[in-house]
């Protein structure tokens, strides 16, 4: 038992940039296979298809995606030092994120629009778990008073969510991260001006 669960996350973790650059589209078990260096029959073994890897290596992605920013936020006291930590993360990380296909999250919604219902939930389940993580932020530096009482927390997700995926998009349509690198400049400039106490 415990060797398969071992061989299933191996393929997982090997799955996941291809899905990632490659789309749900553009991933074929037969690519699967020549990147994972196993037969059709060894991953099917360890998936009942196609739509299951898919999805393990959607969530692996995502919880890669997570740790990159628990890992940026977690030498912060202040809310505030922590929301700038967390969008600069976005900038800092960007070749490492680039080299493994781009956003998890922007690639899977635009992946999975109209096409597959499944993958296109767990998007969903993701963006709602990162706005609610910056809510969660905000709140906490609300009571803490490091973040004014008048702020609305939702709003300002929706925005710091909206401002870096945009960004990601045209660095990654255009080439250039000036794009997204303005976009975390003016997320700075939110927190310092608006909602910093």
């Amino acid at each position: 038992m415990r060797k398969a669960l071992e061989t299933k996350n191996i393929i997982i973790e090997k799955a996941a940039p291809i899905f990632n650059k490659y789309g749900y589209a553009g991933t074929s078990i037969s690519r699967l296979a020549q990147a994972i260096q196993m037969t059709k029959g060894a991953i099917y073994g360890n998936f009942k298809d196609k739509d299951e890897i898919a999805l393990s290596a959607f969530d692996y992605n995502f919880s890669l995606f997570r740790k990159q920013i628990e890992n940026a936020v977690r030498s912060k006291d202040n809310a505030c030092d922590k929301l700038i930590a967390m969008a600069n993360q976005y900038l800092d990380g960007f070749s490492e994120l680039s080299v493994n296909g781009g956003c998890p999250i922007l690639n899977a919604s635009v992946d999975s629009d109209n096409v597959h219902d499944a993958l296109k939930e767990r998007v969903c389940q993701a963006v709602d778990a990162w706005m609610q993580a910056v809510v969660k932020m905000i709140y906490r530096g609300i009571k803490e008073k490091q973040i004014h009482p008048n702020t609305r927390p939702e709003q300002f997700a929706s925005v710091f969510v909206s401002l870096i995926e945009g960004g990601i998009m045209l660095a990654k349509a255009t080439g250039s991260t000036i794009h997204l690198s303005r976009n975390i400049d003016h997320i700075i400039h939110l927190v310092n001006a608006e909602l910093r106490t």
